[in-house]
């Protein structure tokens, strides 16, 4: 008997036996690398090539060997982008109709993608690609990025032979918290000084290439290279900063002139297109305060520095490529998940992470003051609705949005060896789940049948691959549907029916606007009295293929409210005390922040006092808000940073020996709270502590004897670094208390 799938031959002896090796995969012989850029919250006005004042040359000369597309489209947030983007499947489909943070209870809403459901990465490698991720991932639910988690849906099980980057959604680009290599966090106390994520990450992606090359000339591989540019926090680096000081002096309303001219006579957008009224939201630029004016022209100066800084990375990629003599045989898509966001208010926020725990803004004069510190790492800013607007040039509505503004971004595909009309634009319309099937066409790989040890779910997506050499080939689809946060929107040959809701109110089930993109580019009128059977229409056909593809129930609750869903057993654990240890990496911010999030709290550390000892004994959080118990010239101190509110408890001395040093902490309601030192038993008057902390806009979690990375005091980083404690600490317990009524 001889064992399934062995087509040799077992005999008693060698000299009676055939041997067989089963052939392994291998790529067809002159298979292109493939390339992804993928932006995050990138307008599709931004890139130079797309009509914007921003310095992009490389991207520039990447338009002009190669194809620009007019008519793209995303779903309009980062997770169902990047799920459909990986998958050529729609994205509630695919378990993602929202951010994968958490986990609705939803087939649309679980925020991962079925094992069921092949990859890109996972179809390639099985047809003999190598295969590489650096980034952003943000396709795993929070409970699973922590230690803990279930590793199903991280980037090298789900087909990444090489990953370097976040799992999450938003990070500093100074102090990258949880920076992963593959499945494990990455040891780093402190970053070099000079340290900025959207260059480690081209490097990392081209030492991958690298180590590929020295072990393998022919292999031809995948580079997903996912840049956190340019989602918030938006920080830069200086240089690049002060390069475009004055830029943007003229304000919003010029600037989105400026871009809609410009893409008119680049022949970008049809002769005559009309720039759509502008959002009540966004102050006319004469309107503002002056003495706001050179902070809000700050705002754009950073957010234009990062994307400067994500084209001089591509410089070197690309140069790279023409290093190893392999830029000709390589596609190169550029992209973004979705289209810029009004998330920062009329005038933006130094401390953007108060947004998502419901935090107004500082006041006035003290973000005025900070508006020099714009872009730093010490500063979360996110910019105001006016530069989002003008991102978006020259749509309506912005990121989570169904109108032009969210759904629509800049698409630029290279490829040397097979474009010959490099510099075109097409106005075919495509959207972000055609990527995946024509990558495989191209490639000349076919999808999965399998997966898994499952049939393999088919793509939604339909390759647009004749487009990059025909410029009269059809479109590879007629219609898709849009849907994000109740947001609807449904496109069928050149009409577009969208709802727009106002987040956190009642669905308007009925308040469709119909659009000729036709006659009507930039989606600027709203024809739905002209057309209502065409209206009718349309809206019958979003229902229907709401139904298939899992977008019911739509939930427009608000951020906080929404990322309040979890698992059961998820909840229950947040309630139990939990002991932490030294010696360990720092505690993810998944485990540490519900026992402390917007509740009372106690936290105990037990440890050894010696003549000189000063460190910190616990951290918790970064710049953006945390909490820091240190010891310093011989007393003991605790840092509270509220989301930009700065409060230190009085201090207390501490003489050698052992001792147990408590926090305690009570949430006194409407994100108030106050709170003491406990020093062996002894207690300290109570002194306010707020606002109080909530998890999501914080990025690291629990440090013991020292503060890793993003520093929850400033004063510390800059005097002590990491500031180790030298001296024995035992332990460390987090008491979760009552939650205010």
């Amino acid at each position: 008997m001889q064992p399934d799938g062995f087509a040799g031959r077992i005999g008693r002896r060698r000299d009676e036996s055939q041997p067989y090796f089963a052939p392994r995969p291998a790529a067809r012989a002159g298979s292109p690398n493939i390339v992804i850029l993928y932006m995050d919250d990138m307008g599709w006005s931004d890139p130079g090539c797309f009509g914007s004042e921003i310095d992009t040359p490389h991207l520039q000369a990447l338009a002009a060997e190669g194809l620009r597309f007019n008519h793209y489209t995303s779903h309009p947030i980062c997770s169902p982008a990047r799920a459909a983007l990986l998958t050529g499947r729609n994205a509630h489909a695919v378990g993602t109709g929202w951010l994968a943070n958490n986990h609705a209870g939803y087939p649309g809403y679980s925020g991962e993608i079925p094992l069921q459901a092949p990859t890109l990465p996972e179809t390639l490698r099985a047809a003999g690609y190598a295969t590489f991720m650096v980034g952003k991932w943000h396709n795993t639910p929070a409970i699973d990025v922590t230690p803990s988690g279930n590793k199903q849906s991280w980037p090298v099980q789900r087909g990444f032979e090489r990953f370097h980057g976040i799992l999450e959604g938003e990070t500093s680009f100074f102090f990258p918290a949880f920076l992963r290599d593959d499945n494990q966090v990455i040891p780093i106390d402190q970053y070099p000084p000079d340290y900025y994520t959207t260059d480690a990450w081209t490097d990392q992606g081209m030492r991958f290439v690298r180590e590929l090359r020295a072990s393998s000339a022919e292999k031809p591989f995948l580079l997903y290279l996912a840049f956190n540019a340019v989602h918030a926090p938006l920080q830069a680096h200086a240089a690049d900063i002060a390069k475009y000081r004055g830029r943007y002096d003229a304000g919003w309303g010029a600037l989105r002139a400026e871009r809609h001219a410009r893409q008119i006579a680049m022949g970008l957008i049809p002769p005559g297109t009309e720039l759509p009224a502008s959002d009540p939201r966004v102050p006319d630029w004469d309107a503002t305060e002056p003495a706001d004016r050179p902070m809000l022209a700050r705002h754009m100066e950073v957010y234009a520095a990062m994307l400067d800084r994500v084209d001089q990375n591509i410089g070197r990629l690309l140069a790279f490529l023409d290093e190893i003599g392999e830029r000709e045989n390589t596609i190169i898509l550029f992209s973004s998940d979705n289209g810029g966001t009004d998330g920062g208010g009329p005038l933006g926020m130094y401390n953007n992470a108060g947004r998502y725990m419901g935090l107004p803004r500082l006041p006035d004069a003290e973000e005025r003051a900070l508006a020099d510190d714009l872009g730093s790492a010490r500063s979360i800013p996110l910019y105001p609705t006016g530069w989002g607007e003008v991102s978006n040039t020259p749509f309506p509505t912005y990121k989570t949005y169904t109108g032009g503004g969210g759904r629509r971004v800049s698409f630029l595909v290279s490829w040397p060896a097979r474009i010959r009309d490099g510099g075109a634009v097409r106005e075919q319309f495509v959207h972000v789940t055609d990527v995946m099937p024509t990558l495989l066409d191209l490639a000349g790989v076919a999808p999965l049948s399998t997966i898994n040890g499952q049939p393999a779910e088919h793509m939604d997506g339909r390759s647009f691959a004749p487009l990059l050499t025909d410029a009269a080939a059809p479109s590879p689809r007629a219609e898709q549907y849009y849907e994000c946060w109740s947001n609807r929107g449904f496109y069928r040959q050149g009409w577009l029916a969208r709802s727009i809701q106002a987040r956190g109110e009642p669905i308007d089930m009925d308040n469709w606007t119909l659009h000729d993109l036709t006659r009507d580019f930039s989606e600027s009128r709203d024809v739905a009295a002209d057309h209502p059977e065409k209206l009718a229409e349309l809206v019958t056909a979003f229902d229907e293929a709401a139904w298939k593809y899992f977008v019911y129930p739509l939930d427009n609750r608000t951020r906080t409210q929404k990322f309040g869903d979890a698992r059961p057993d998820q909840r229950a654990v947040s309630d139990r005390p939990r002991r932490y240890w030294p010696g360990a990496q720092t505690t993810h911010r998944g485990d540490i922040m519900p026992l402390i999030a917007n509740r009372s709290f106690a936290i105990a550390v037990r440890f050894t006092q010696r003549a000189g000892d000063q460190g910190v004994l616990w951290a918790i959080g970064d710049p953006t808000a945390g909490i820091v118990m240190y010891v310093e010239q011989g007393r003991l101190r605790l840092h509270y940073n509220g989301f930009g509110r700065l409060t230190d408890l009085p201090d207390c001395a501490l003489p050698v020996g052992a001792h147990e040093a408590v926090l305690d902490y009570e949430a006194t309601g409407n994100r108030q709270g106050r709170g003491r030192i406990i020093l062996d038993g002894m207690a300290g008057e109570w002194m306010p502590l707020s606002p109080t902390l909530v998890g999501a806009g914080i990025f690291e979690g629990l440090d013991i004897g020292l503060d890793r990375r993003g520093p929850a005091c400033w004063r510390l980083h800059e005097q002590y670094g990491v500031f180790r404690y030298p001296g024995p600490i035992l332990d460390v317990v987090v008491t979760p208390g009552a939650r205010p009524g």
